[in-house]
């Protein structure tokens, strides 16, 4: 594996604002070889890994010291949920159910609100995720519990941090991007669960202001107490 190669294509993809919840491992084949270059899986995996440890990175850096609010952040306690995760088919049923209902969902942030709207590609980048092809059998559950569990999980959210959509060409239908932090304890591992949700050209920020839900990503772990799972 030539990793100079490899990042190189990664810089390439990047320089191309794809945004990076469109990125996945057969995007970045395909890329590659429209520039007659033939990856294998295990170097298609190592650059979809790149753009995932950037994507991390930057999310870690949210700082709670400089969220706008200021609230007593608690801690889901999901051990007894994760016995019995639920299964991709009841995950589609629940998203399904949010959208055809359009049910608005208050946070822990005054003034904020997460629905859950769109279509059928919409819907399925929800319930797969971004991060989906980099997930093995544990990572997957817990991400079926998170959005089974959405209504919990968004209830005990706090506000943390937006952005303007920087690339417009490539979306031209969103204004801002908005994040939301969540914390949930299974065993004893506590899980960060980053919110991201859009706001639309056109949508009005006068508060109360409701955001769409777009994915639900996990972004780090801490092992707490003295025994290891």
């Amino acid at each position: 594996m030539n990793t100079q190669i490899l990042e190189q294509i990664k810089k390439e993809i990047s320089s191309s604002y794809i945004p990076y919840y469109d990125i996945n491992i057969n995007f970045i084949k395909i890329f590659a070889k429209e520039r007659n270059v033939i990856l294998t899986e295990e170097e298609s995996e190592y650059i979809f890994k790149l753009f995932q440890k950037e994507n991390i990175e930057i999310l870690l850096n949210f700082s709670e010291e400089t969220s706008i609010y200021k609230v007593n952040e608690q801690v889901l306690d999901w051990t007894n949920k994760f016995k019995t995760p639920p299964t991709l088919q009841e995950v589609r049923k629940y998203v399904k159910k949010l959208v055809d209902e359009a049910i608005k969902f208050a946070t822990l942030s005054p003034d904020w609100f997460i629905d859950v709207i769109g279509n059928r590609k919409k819907r399925e980048h929800i319930i797969k995720s971004s991060r989906r092809q980099c997930m093995n059998e544990e990572d997957v559950k817990r991400h079926n519990l998170y959005i089974k569990d959405l209504e919990e999980l968004i209830n005990n959210s706090t506000y943390e941090s937006s952005e303007n959509n920087t690339k417009p060409d490539k979306k031209p239908d969103i204004a801002k991007y908005h994040y939301f932090i969540s914390k949930v304890k299974i065993v004893n591992k506590e899980y960060k669960i980053v919110l991201h949700t859009e706001q639309y050209v056109g949508e009005s920020e006068k508060k109360p202001q409701t955001v769409h839900l777009y994915d639900v990503l996990e972004v780090n772990k801490k092992t707490s107490g003295t025994h290891q799972s």
